[in-house]
Parts: structure tokens; sequence; C-alpha cells
């Protein structure tokens, strides 16, 4: 897929969710960049792993090299997944929980949740078990 390519569906999936959670059309979208699956794993788990994406607020979202995203809705749910990550970032909405766990454990359950509509959307039989990203934190 090529960079203009790209950046139309990054457009495109900015807009689906919107409509999807009410989370404002950022005016900056984060660049996407493309990298081996090994290469994420390394900077996101340290050890091989199965990460195929994420988000970094200054660098913008990476994905594996080997998403196909024309005609594949699971490929794009996992882009998507990272463009809510991005919404997030831009509008501060868990900025104000009270510890990184809290806002990591949210950040996370409404970007899968917000996915799984997606999928849910484009009939995809896919579906992210949210509940195993709502770990407890501990007490501070």
């Amino acid at each position: 897929m090529d960079k203009t390519a790209v950046i139309e569906l990054v457009r495109q999936l900015v807009a689906v969710i919107h409509a999807l959670s009410g989370y404002p059309i950022p005016e900056q979208l984060p660049e996407v960049h493309v990298f081996p699956q090994a290469l994420i794993a390394e900077l996101v788990c340290k050890t091989p792993c199965r990460v195929q994406a994420f988000y970094h607020p200054d660098f913008g979202v990476f994905v594996d090299e080997k998403l196909k995203f024309e005609g594949d809705f699971y490929a794009e749910s996992i882009l998507l997944h990272e463009l809510v990550h991005h919404a997030q970032q831009v509008s501060g909405r868990f900025e104000r929980l009270p510890s990184e766990c809290h806002r990591r454990t949210a950040d996370e359950s409404e970007a899968y949740e917000i996915q799984n509509k997606f999928l849910i959307l484009h009939d995809s039989p896919h579906r992210i078990p949210v509940s195993r990203f709502a770990l407890p934190c501990p007490e501070e």
C-alpha cells in the first residue's frame, strides 16, 4: 500500500472512530510507519511477541509490514485501534485518572471496544476479548 493510500485509509478510519465514539477528528493525523514485526516486538516487548502495531505520541503509529489493509477489515481494525490511542492522547481523555496503570487499562479497554464495534460493523467474525485487558491496578 503506497503512502497516499495509507493517508486516505487513516482519514477514513479517523472518521469511523468519530462516528463510533464521538471523539473529534484530530487536526493533526499521526504518521504511519511500516516495519517488520520483529522490530515492533523488540520495541514494545523487548523480546519476541505477537504485537503487530503500536502508537507512540511523539512518533505516530507503527504497523507490521505484513498487514495487508486492502479488503481485510481485521487488519484495518488493528490500525484503527492504534488511531483510537491517538484520539485519546490528543483529547486527554484519561489523563485525570489516578495512575499510569488506570490510564493504560482505560486506554486499552476503550480502544478494543471501539475496534470490536468496527469489526461488528463489517460483519467480521473476529473479536477481541476486552475483559482480558481490564486488569486490576494496585492501590496507591
